[in-house]
């Protein structure tokens, strides 16, 4: 069978799929018993991978090796598949265990860089290998190369909290910035909602079209409606011609009666945007780096107490404490800042609801902005083809366009 430290021929360079965005697609669950290549291990191995310390042909085996004796048994502790994972992913590293351990220690992101963190969390050892390596009394150089780089991650302390730390820090600013920047979009697109006075205009004009259309029944004389009613208006077809709507009546009336309002969507720009930005996600992106930012201060904590038989902190880890202290400190600041700026979007939420007189307990700030932008699409939609419906229509006497309202006589 093959052995660990092998490495593959060629790269698969394909473009993964984020974590984020496996669940709920075709990749989250499996379909196929076909995709346990498990037992394909020793057969891919032997096509596809390559032992860089292997003779060269041409170069006598046992050249440069004192006697050319055999060479002696690699000790395997690990399975096959869970060695050869590690084997291979530690290939792409290029470099060795030492300098792996000590870019942990220091937090050395030149060295490690952020993917290799990531890749790093996954071979990092089990606590079933941790008891499994620690019972191993052997000689430690006969071990595989896989074994072996787990014996120098167990050998740090707190090694797991320290990378998941180490990969905070370093995605701590763009997921802050980034989740920032749309905190202040939702509030900001909610404002200026209310703010719009052309949008207010407009959504009298639309309660009186909709209250003369129900007149003299129960949905008649209403004091206002919901925002994705407004939508309906598109559904209901004039009787002497199906290619006229109310919605194209309702922009004929305000491009005729009160042109002032017609370029209300200026004041809605942000809505198509903040209707894509969930606000659950919002919140559990907030809740997760609040979350990564308690377990930071757990590992400080922890690490920060000596180990047994010593005195005190190795400089190792007197360092790690240091900068990381310093990051969490900071972080602390910024997380607070994001919390109160999550706060306003919420209170700007609950007037949104109260201001267009929605139920606020069901209120949906998402479904509610997808709403106003679809209502201004139609609208806009409608308003462009009044103008060509205009065009199209032969002119008055006196060699003027028909008025748009006089499209509907």
């Amino acid at each position: 069978s093959a052995q660990p430290g092998v490495v593959p021929k060629k790269l698969l360079h394909w473009k993964k799929v984020p974590m984020k965005n496996v669940e709920g697609s075709l990749w989250a669950e499996k379909s196929v018993a076909s995709s346990d290549i498990t037992e394909h291990s020793n057969e891919l191995v032997k096509l596809f991978f390559e032992d860089p310390n292997k003779t060269k042909p041409g170069k006598k085996a046992g050249a440069g090796t004192e006697g050319g004796g055999k060479k002696p048994k690699v000790v395997q502790l690990l399975d096959l598949k869970r060695a050869n994972n590690i084997a291979i992913t530690l290939s792409r590293f290029k470099l060795s265990n030492a300098e792996i351990k000590q870019a942990i220690l220091k937090l050395d992101s030149t060295t490690l860089t952020f993917d290799h963190l990531q890749m790093l969390l996954t071979l990092l050892p089990t606590s079933d290998e941790m008891k499994m390596l620690k019972a191993y009394k052997g000689d430690h150089d006969m071990l595989g190369v896989s074994e072996r780089f787990l014996l120098t991650m167990a050998r740090i302390p707190k090694v797991e909290a320290r990378v998941q730390g180490f990969i905070f820090k370093l995605e701590f600013n763009s997921r802050k910035d980034d989740l920032k920047d749309k905190v202040t979009l939702m509030a900001s697109t909610a404002k200026k909602v209310m703010d719009s006075t052309k949008l207010k205009g407009i959504l009298e004009i639309t309660l009186a079209l909709g209250n003369f259309m129900n007149s003299g029944h129960s949905l008649g004389n209403a004091q206002g409606c919901s925002i994705e009613s407004l939508l309906m208006l598109s559904g209901i077809r004039a009787g002497t011609n199906k290619k006229i709507t109310l919605m194209h009546y309702l922009a004929a009336l305000v491009a005729t009666k009160e042109p002032h309002l017609l370029d209300f969507a200026h004041e809605l720009r942000g809505c198509k945007e903040a209707a894509a930005m969930a606000v659950g996600a919002l919140r559990l992106e907030l809740a997760q780096l609040l979350q990564c930012g308690d377990e930071l201060a757990k590992t400080l904590a922890d690490i920060a107490m000596p180990r047994e038989g010593k005195k005190e902190l190795d400089g190792s880890t007197s360092t790690f404490i240091q900068i990381m202290t310093e990051f969490h400190e900071g972080a602390k600041i910024d997380l607070e800042e994001l919390q109160a700026k999550m706060n306003v979007m919420d209170s700007r939420f609950q007037a949104l609801a109260a201001y267009f007189g929605e139920d606020a307990k069901n209120f949906n700030p998402n479904d509610f902005f997808a709403h106003v932008n679809s209502f201004v699409e139609q609208f806009e939609k409608s308003l462009a083809e009044m103008r060509q419906f205009q065009k199209e229509k032969p002119k008055t006497s006196d060699g003027k366009e028909e008025s748009m309202m006089g499209l509907f006589t």
